[in-house]
């Protein structure tokens, strides 16, 4: 073979395994940070409740409002996979409809196919790429 064409074998290699690699992202993004839900479905949230989702490496946890959850995790580019979701038991009775609210809030997390950082907002996508649950930072003093 000669150099010119080992040339051209290296450099597609070359390519084809930057091209296979994993994103130079796969979910960092969302460690780090607190998120508090603002949006549920496009709607507000009942007042004095405080959703919420934290991502670790490969794991994610928060509160529905009135439960805690985790859940493991996985990301591929701008897919998020999210694994079954296990909750504590409580009942809340206060406010009025957040028992209704956490269920939707649920529901939504097993809707979820993939995610979008916009600005300062993480917004979690449904099949269809529509933003069913919007996060933003929250401090950490809550």
């Amino acid at each position: 073979m000669n150099r010119r064409n080992l040339l051209v074998v290296v450099m597609a290699l070359a390519l084809l395994l930057v091209g296979c690699g994993p994103s130079s992202d796969d979910g960092a993004s969302l460690q780090g940070t607190r998120w508090a839900l603002v949006t549920l479905g496009g709607g507000a949230l009942l007042p004095g409740t405080a959703p919420s989702v934290e991502f670790s490496e490969d794991q994610m946890s928060g509160s529905t409002g009135c439960n805690t959850y985790f859940s493991e995790y996985e990301v591929s580019g701008d897919e998020l996979s999210i694994g079954a979701v296990a909750v504590t038991e409580m009942w809340c009775m206060e406010p009025e409809g957040v028992m209704d609210q956490e269920q939707a809030f649920l529901d939504a997390l097993a809707s979820v196919t993939g995610y979008r950082l916009a600005g300062e907002r993480l917004e979690l996508l449904d099949g269809t790429g529509e933003a069913i649950l919007t996060f933003e930072p929250r401090a950490a003093e809550e």
